[in-house]
């Protein structure tokens, strides 16, 4: 939820862009912990020898992730957002083997 705004106050944008970057932090924290649990699957895939790419399971990704925008950025917008998240999960899966810490 977005901070009380006066949009009449001289200090209006220095308040969002505090609240912004609130908000970036929380995400970068979020898509670590994101990255962390891709890892685990990683590991365990490479354990049981499966495949790093599933699309089955992508697709069941993107259906979660725009069944819960409620906007106001379009499903587009974080279609192609979330591309580059599970490019970046993809990277990490192969680029750590088991054993690796």
């Amino acid at each position: 939820m977005n901070p009380p705004v006066d949009p009449n106050s001289a200090s209006a944008l220095n308040t969002l862009r505090t609240h912004i970057d609130e908000i970036d932090r929380r995400l970068v924290e979020l898509l670590n912990e994101r990255a962390r649990a891709s890892l685990e699957i990683g590991l365990l895939k490479a354990e049981d020898s499966g495949r790093v790419y599933v699309p089955e399971r992508e697709v069941m990704v993107y259906s979660n992730i725009l069944s819960a925008n409620r906007g106001p950025l379009p499903d587009s917008s974080l279609k192609s957002i979330y591309d580059q998240i599970i490019a970046e999960s993809r990277r990490l899966q192969h680029a750590r083997k088991p054993g690796q810490e």
